[in-house]
């Protein structure tokens, strides 16, 4: 099943922290919340825990917030981990430029904004269930490897609309894209072997380069086959077409909403960073 998300937050301020942690909990009860208010009780936190998001003030009581984002980016749990400086005096960023640089950290958010707009940054960064349901366009001539695969969305209630030919579902995302200049869908499945027309790579070549669809604004989760033991994956390949990630068939229905969450979490924590 899809992992436990974790929220950090760092603030020197315990009403701030009170505030933040409570409306985030209404707002998103699945959602596990840490709060700290001093560096080492943060640090301690990230080693034992793996979190989501990170939000740490710049100034506090026992060490600089620039300073704990080099020690938070050196352990193992959370070296790569989405971090936000939420500070109401935006220049301070150019007091560790080197730092920010070096993409340590994520995004900087002016706290003059109010915390519901910062509640409303992180949730449409994680991707709020509840708000933002998933909506994905599903490729597949198999009739077995269909019903497998739509049966798992469909006892999740996950949203899908789903084509036997790659022709029609680049014509899908033609009109869509038409309609609004965003993709509407949160997520591209494609089966390897498709019709003898448009296979899944080509079907994924025409999605990046004529429909200029990047792979943070429509991920691709590619379907292939379990190789035999003479045979291996060409990673080159998948990969180097534009695919995000790949399953082999027949599908886990716990790896496959794995991959799924991971996934959607791409498009919208881009979606929240770039409005």
């Amino acid at each position: 099943m899809p992992r436990k998300r974790r929220l950090l937050i760092i603030d020197s301020s315990e009403a701030a922290r009170s505030i933040l942690s409570r409306e985030l909990h209404q707002r998103a009860p699945d959602l596990e919340i840490i709060v700290c208010g001093s560096g080492s009780d943060a640090l301690a936190a990230v080693e034992r825990y793996q979190f989501e998001i990170i939000t740490t003030g710049i100034t506090l009581p026992d060490k600089d917030g620039y300073r704990l984002i080099e020690e938070i980016r050196q352990t193992e749990k959370n070296r790569d981990t989405a971090i936000f400086v939420v500070s109401s005096d935006m220049n301070s960023r150019q007091i560790s430029a080197d730092l920010a640089a070096s993409d340590a950290v994520t995004a900087y958010f002016d706290k003059s904004e109010g915390h519901r707009t910062l509640i409303n940054f992180i949730l449409n960064y994680l991707g709020d269930d509840q708000d933002l349901p998933i909506k994905v366009l599903y490729v597949d001539k198999s009739a077995t490897s269909t019903a497998i695969t739509t049966g798992i969305l469909d006892r999740h209630e996950i949203d899908y609309l789903h084509f036997r030919d790659a022709t029609e579902a680049i014509e899908c995302l033609r009109e869509d894209l038409d309609a609004d200049s965003a993709c509407s869908f949160d997520i591209l499945i494609a089966d390897l072997m498709l019709t003898s027309r448009v296979n899944g790579f080509e079907l994924i070549k025409t999605v990046r380069s004529d429909l200029g669809l990047d792979q943070l604004a429509l991920p691709i989760l590619l379907m292939t086959i379990e190789p035999g033991e003479d045979e291996r994956t060409d990673f080159t390949a998948i990969f180097g077409a534009g695919t995000n990630d790949f399953i082999t068939k027949p599908v886990d229905e716990d790896d496959l909403l794995q991959r799924l969450h991971t996934l959607v979490a791409i498009k919208r924590q881009n979606a929240a960073l770039n409005p």
